[in-house]
Order: structure tokens, then sequence, then C-alpha cells
């Protein structure tokens, strides 16, 4: 029998972040990150900071999106905390912005 060459066992790669955070490609390394987790037992992920779809009709976010983020045919909806509201923000295919809320009335 002849020689065909060496076996080599790299040790397993331990996972980044802390417990419930979801990894992605940080350039070529696990990364993690703190303000996106998610959470088994009630099936939640939780995202802290703006939530964008590329190319997407719409994003939903916790704060107005400045105008200029939105593109010809998207939509923002976003909450407003200090007046108990949803807010809609979008740009028509014409580049027009039109803007609307729901008042959620009082808890």
């Amino acid at each position: 029998m002849g020689y065909f060459g060496q076996i080599v066992i790299a040790p397993p790669t331990p996972p980044a972040g802390a417990d419930g955070q979801v990894q992605f490609n940080d350039n070529g390394a696990f990364g993690a990150d703190a303000g996106l987790a998610f959470d088994k037992a009630a099936k939640a992920l939780a995202v802290g900071g703006p939530v964008k779809a590329v190319g997407a009709l719409f994003t939903a976010q916790n704060a107005a999106p400045p105008d200029t983020e939105l593109a010809n045919g998207q939509m923002a909806i976003f909450f407003d905390a200090a007046s108990n509201r949803v807010r809609f923000r979008a740009r028509n295919l014409s580049g027009q912005l039109r803007q609307g809320q729901v008042n959620l009335g009082s808890a």
C-alpha cells in the first residue's frame, strides 16, 4: 500500500457572540452583535436598530427615516412613541413624498 497523504483535523471554531446572538459573516470570520439576537423559546428576533429591507417595498423602524433614504416606490412604517402613533411615509413612482398616520389611542 502506498502513502496517500496526511489527514489534518482542525480544531472546531467556537461560535461568535453570546448565547442567543445571531451569527453572520464578518469579513471572513464569524461575527455577532448584541443588537441582533434570537430568543428560541419565544421564537422572536430582536433587532436593536432600524430594520431595512433593501430593494423591498417597505421598511419598518422606530424613528422617522430621512426623506433621502426612501427611493421611488418605497414606504417606511415607524412608531412615534411621543404621540403614540404609527406613521407612514412613502415616495410614489414619480418621486413625490406622501405621509400619513394612525392614532393608537390611550392604553
